[in-house]
């Protein structure tokens, strides 16, 4: 079997660069869907992981004083997450429903570590 590329081998209009990346590596979509719930659930293991470090830099209880764990909770998230997510959009490996229910996830780990800290006040 040759594995040699010929014109005819590609479609004469992809719709997107993506779309003709995807067929030469012969991913499917749904191929593309399962690594982007596979990766999600990586995520939501490493962003508790991330809030269970929070916790330890903090007491229960500790008070507004520890606010800023929250805040630099939030802009880990902001900083890493969220541009990676966002970029599984655009590949088609999230919908942006999915993306969006991983995102709140992620905030209800801030969430959670002011509820930790004693804080009522959002961190975000």
């Amino acid at each position: 079997m040759s594995s040699t590329w010929s014109r005819n081998a590609m479609p004469s209009k992809p719709s997107s660069k993506r779309t003709m990346k995807a067929q030469a590596m012969n991913l499917t979509p749904e191929v593309i869907r399962q690594h982007g719930a596979e990766e999600v659930e990586d995520l939501r293991t490493r962003i508790v992981l991330w809030k269970e470090d929070f916790l330890t830099q903090g007491p229960a209880g500790g008070g507004p004083e520890y606010f800023f764990l929250c805040k630099d909770f939030t802009a880990e998230i902001d900083e890493y997450l969220y541009p990676y997510v966002r970029r599984m959009i655009e590949t088609d490996h999230l919908t942006k429903e999915e993306a969006s229910e991983f995102m709140d996830f992620c905030y209800r780990q801030v969430l959670e570590l002011a509820e930790h800290l004693g804080i009522e006040e959002t961190p975000y």
